[in-house]
């Protein structure tokens, strides 16, 4: 009867869940301005990619009448086909603003393929194919544990292992084909949004409750203390009572995933209130062909300004935040109408 329940409601649309998608793609465009989003640009790095990760594990259950192999291979046709063609566009886009020849193109199209974040025609695109092969990864493995809280258990150890065991840290420099070491310190975020999705559409986390006004001030404090003083509150808390261990590795992991879990949950509120608006519901469903069309949206913009005699400058945070607006409203009436005229990847489902 739970599992059931669980189904039913998973098959209902929640505007929020478009919201809270809407958030994260808008913070993934202001990240990308870099230093002249001021604070904002390390701030929305805390989250917004996780945000992804875990918004997707709320969705994530397979057929019973489906294969395996069938469940992953509609997964590569809804992320990978997009993910190929956006970063095929990019490039030969670029290399015709560039004045490039052919040759360029295929010196670039092993990086395409191998996918790593680090690459100017992966860079905005990257989290595409490493969400592909984390829900490969979650599938195998709920197709042999079955139980979603030992599934998740598994994955928070996959993120201690990338976080103490590998030499390089792949939340910061990914190194491996698709992104897979990121994978592995990004899986838990999708078991964990699976297990909490029942209990977020409830009131008891979001409605006029004693528990929800807890939960929202201690989210909140997180955040703006995040944001203001650019460390997290909980090394703060640490630091009262030993200084020292906030260096160790296990330390760092473990505030990653609360400071991470945090402020998705400060998002999901503002995604609670702000879920009534169409425009950004409709985005919010849209994001697959807004994130494609970051790099594209962001080159074009100041080249059409610069016809009539005007250049885009950044000098803060707010001017960056406004033209956030502008760059995500753009990508996506592109966006929806690749959807309508050429369908194929940019279909909206």
């Amino acid at each position: 009867m739970y599992n059931n329940k669980i189904d039913s409601n998973r098959k209902t649309r929640h505007d929020w869940v478009d919201a809270l998608k809407f958030l994260g793609i808008f913070a993934i465009y202001l990240g990308h301005l870099g230093l002249g989003a001021g604070k904002l640009y390390p701030f929305v790095f805390s989250y917004h990619v996780p945000l992804f990760f875990f918004a997707a594990g709320f969705f994530t259950i397979k057929k019973n009448d489906l294969s395996i192999f069938d469940y992953i291979k509609s997964k590569f046709y809804r992320l990978m086909i997009p993910y190929f063609t956006f970063a095929f566009t990019i490039l030969i886009i670029n290399t015709i603003n560039s004045g490039e020849t052919i040759d360029y193109i295929y010196s670039h199209i092993y990086d395409i393929i191998y996918g790593v974040r680090n690459n100017q025609f992966v860079g905005t695109i990257w989290f595409i194919n490493c969400l592909f092969v984390i829900i490969a990864i979650d599938a195998i493995f709920k197709e042999i544990v079955k139980n979603n809280i030992v599934i998740l258990i598994i994955s928070l150890l996959s993120f201690m292992l990338s976080q103490t065991v590998l030499n390089h840290n792949p939340l910061l420099d990914p190194q491996w084909f698709w992104n897979i070491d990121s994978a592995m310190a990004y899986w838990w975020l999708l078991p964990l949004g699976r297990c909490m999705f029942l209990e977020l559409t409830r009131d008891r986390f979001f409605g006029k409750s004693k528990f929800g006004f807890i939960v929202f001030s201690i989210t909140a404090i997180m955040s703006a203390y995040q944001l203001l003083n650019q460390k997290p509150l909980l090394f703060k808390i640490i630091s009262i009572f030993n200084a020292d261990i906030i260096s160790s590795s296990y330390i760092q992991a473990i505030n990653t995933i609360i400071t991470t879990v945090g402020l998705i949950i400060f998002n999901i509120f503002i995604a609670k209130i702000i879920c009534g608006n169409d425009f950004i519901v409709r985005a919010g469903r849209n994001t697959l062909n807004i994130c494609g069309m970051e790099y594209i949206t962001k080159l074009f913009i100041p080249m059409a300004l610069a016809i009539i005699g005007f250049s885009v400058t950044i000098p803060n945070p707010i001017c960056a935040i406004i033209y956030t607006c502008i760059c995500v409203y753009v990508s996506d009436k592109i966006g929806h109408w690749l959807s309508r005229t050429v369908g194929g990847p940019f279909l909206i489902k």
